[in-house]
């Protein structure tokens, strides 16, 4: 579906025998069916989401919840840390799969100490949050769907700091450019992303929006 390499134990285990096809809960066997199929059901969950977005404290545990929700009806591991050692996508080679918890620790750790980042200006704001997309999609942490559930997660996080984030307008090039940049160490194309996609809520934000008691 999408340009990854893997190790072959893990290709192998996630995928029908002799294919790169996706073990699925809807029993499809063909790459092309599986990804109309994948986009249909994601598009509705995302949907769902923007009406009652899943409570959490924004820890590893609430972005893989929200994984869970919006692939959960088509993949049996939704929400579980991606197995085996070696993922990567052209020449990014994303975090080896022993050290995603300890790493998964550390950005969620920092995050916290951060407030979830509210209560800073809009600026601040921006370029912070550019680190943290840049830190979880170094941490690529499933084995399908980082980029669909990492930006639903940092959605509600903004709206939970006053925010709105929208990447509406901007194309998947764009983001994937942004994405392979902020890789290398450039957060500024990402940044100049989230600066036409980051608004204040209005009536002043809702802050703490979506935490559990």
């Amino acid at each position: 579906m999408q340009s990854y390499k893997y190790s072959r134990d893990e290709q192998d285990s996630y995928c029908y025998p002799g294919t790169s096809v996706l073990r699925n809960k809807q029993g499809i066997r063909n790459a092309e069916a599986l990804l109309l199929a994948e986009r249909e059901i994601v598009s509705l969950k995302l949907l769902m989401l923007r009406v009652k977005p899943l409570r959490g404290r924004y820890g590893f545990s609430h972005l893989c919840k929200i994984h869970r929700f919006i692939f959960g009806d088509i993949y049996a591991w939704a929400g579980s840390i991606r197995r085996g050692e070696f993922m990567a996508k052209d020449t990014s080679i994303f975090c080896l799969g022993r050290h995603i918890p300890k790493n998964a620790e550390r950005i969620f750790s920092a995050l916290a100490a951060e407030n979830k980042l509210r209560s800073l200006k809009r600026r601040p704001f921006i370029l912070r949050l550019a680190h943290y997309m840049s830190e979880l999609n170094a941490l690529h942490p499933f084995r399908e769907g980082n980029g669909r559930a990492t930006r639903e997660y940092f959605r509600q996080l903004s709206k939970s700091a006053g925010y709105e984030l929208d990447f509406g307008g901007v194309t998947a090039d764009k983001l994937l450019a942004a994405d392979i940049a902020a890789f290398e160490g450039d957060n500024a194309p990402l940044v100049a992303i989230l600066e036409g996609a980051v608004t204040a809520c209005r009536g002043g934000g809702q802050k703490g929006e979506h935490l559990k008691p």
